[in-house]
């Protein structure tokens, strides 16, 4: 992992500071003869800062630089972005722009989340081996599109000297824009479409996030508390985490919810360490053990699953674009590919051992399988618990970031922006929580969110940007328009028979009165 620039064992450092010694003004006096050097403390903002710059570019996909706005090709400077720019450069040499070693990391932040502890389930419904082969598949898919959508994206900044980078929706209109022809009327729309579907991914995440945190913590809250506690429905342990959601959501700064994003992905990756330790620490089964390929009505909730895991193209552009070397992204040896790579090997080994230790037993959530009355299965529930409130917090961030200048400022006079601010804070919070609260079986939430809006932002849109992209240069035999129309279809089929399989084990289970999971 990249360390900041200010590393944790750099936060006291020794020097003398005497003004009265400097030989100009803003330089640091040297140390007088004999004096014996004393510590200097960063201060609290000092750190604020490298930790915000540190954990920014993965947390906001609207912290990501300005874009288009309108038909003409002019944008305006934000703070984050106002720095000068050299058209005739690839690099960026600024103070915002980060190392390779650091879009690595913030691609891993941006891609491991809760996804990964619902991949054994995944392999439940499609087998261990044709699992583990179409987690690959999948996966080999949708970091291909996330190339495609980069690649798009460095198309339409290059036709565009003021501009310095783009975001997933204005990325797909300035590709329509260039196509010409009948993909101009379109331009606006496909540019609404992705906003659209990004809102809504963000807003069911956090509902998938809120059910997660109640399932986690109820195991504990059972063990210490008895039949009473266990007997409670699963809304009430919902209920008991709103209350928390809605104080962490009035922070509206996000300085101040940066340092979450640490925290989130410290408790994240220690959880993962103990799941594995449960997972290892006694001889697996045999591969014999669980079935080698699942029956094929099962397949679209593996879909859904997977894609939900998988999918993180909404933070690759705002990643890339703050690269001190963009041109390194790409590649088959490339940041993009690097990174992946980790995450892959990361969710088929999880998929993979999981359900190998589980078999068919294996919960929504691999975390819902550990000992209860265990101390370390206790930390880690408590640790994903940890990690996914504050994540829920830094995506709520990103949703009001949308609905923030977009849909209240227009509307309400400047006096009562606040109070009308944390209103709607309120209101979208609980309507999160009721989503949660109608819903309680995981693995099927998981698997229809991934299934409609997963499928659409990872496959069936870059599919479509990259044809506009390329449309002047089809290539031989129109090759880019034939693997894009292979690439949409997959995606397509995919969301329609996984959401028509997900709803349908949903009314089932409301029609026969299914018990909730744990």
């Amino acid at each position: 992992m990249a360390s900041l620039p200010i590393a944790a064992q750099d936060i006291m450092t020794y020097g003398s500071i005497d003004s009265s010694n400097s030989t100009s003004p803003g330089r640091p006096a040297r140390p007088r003869m004999g004096a014996r050097p004393r510590k200097r403390t960063i201060s609290t903002t000092e750190i604020l800062n490298e930790v915000e710059r540190f954990s920014r570019r993965t947390i906001s996909i609207c912290a990501a630089p300005p874009s288009i706005l309108s038909g003409n090709d002019v944008i305006e400077d934000d703070e984050e972005a106002a720095i000068e720019s050299n058209p005739e450069s690839k690099e960026r040499d600024d103070a915002l722009s980060i190392s390779n070693m650091e879009t690595i990391v913030h691609i891993l932040k941006g891609n491991i989340g809760i996804g990964v502890l619902t991949l054994p389930m995944a392999l439940r419904n499609s087998g261990l081996i044709f699992g583990s082969l179409g987690l690959i598949f999948i996966a080999y898919l949708c970091v291909y599109c996330m190339m495609l959508l980069v690649n798009a994206a460095h198309r339409a900044c290059e036709k565009r000297p003021d501009i310095r980078f783009l975001d997933y929706a204005d990325t797909a209109r300035a590709s329509f824009q260039d196509a010409g022809g009948r993909w101009v009327n379109w331009a606006s729309f496909i540019r609404k479409l992705l906003n659209t579907f990004l809102f809504f991914s963000q807003l069911f995440s956090n509902a998938v996030y809120a059910l997660f945190i109640a399932q986690n913590i109820k195991p504990i809250i059972a063990h210490y508390g008895g039949e009473t506690m266990e007997n409670l429905n699963y809304r009430f342990y919902i209920l008991m985490v709103l209350g928390p959601i809605l104080a962490i959501c009035s922070i509206r700064s996000l300085r101040y919810l940066s340092p979450c994003s640490v925290v989130a992905n410290a408790a994240q990756f220690m959880g993962l360490g103990i799941v594995f330790y449960y997972i290892f620490r006694e001889p697996l089964p045999q591969s014999s053990s669980v079935p080698w390929m699942a029956e094929s009505y099962r397949l679209p909730l593996f879909f859904g699953t997977a894609i939900f895991a998988i999918e993180g193209i909404s933070v690759v552009l705002p990643i890339e674009n703050q690269m001190r070397s963009p041109k390194d992204m790409l590649g088959w040896n490339g940041v993009l590919s690097t990174s992946m790579s980790l995450v892959v090997a990361l969710y088929v080994g999880m998929g993979f051992y999981g359900y190998l230790k589980f078999g068919e037993g294996i919960a929504g959530s691999i975390s819902l399988n550990l000992p209860p009355g265990d101390i370390p299965a206790q930390i880690a529930l408590l640790l994903f618990s940890v990690s996914i409130f504050f994540s829920y917090a830094l995506q709520f961030y990103v949703l009001m970031e949308i609905v923030g200048p977009n849909v209240i400022r227009p509307l309400v006079p400047e006096q009562w922006y606040s109070v009308s601010d944390y209103t709607t804070r309120i209101v979208i919070n609980i309507i999160t929580f009721a989503l949660a609260a109608t819903v309680p079986w995981l693995e099927l939430v998981v698997a229809l969110l991934g299934a409609v809006k997963m499928s659409t932002l990872s496959l069936m849109a870059p599919a479509i940007i990259d044809t506009a992209t390329n449309w002047a240069d089809l290539g031989k035999f129109r090759w880019k328009l034939v693997k894009n129309i292979f690439i949409f279809l997959f995606g397509f089929f995919g969301c329609i028979m996984g959401t028509y399989v997900a709803l349908r084990d949903i009314i089932e289970n409301f029609k026969n009165g299914a018990d909730s999971p744990n």
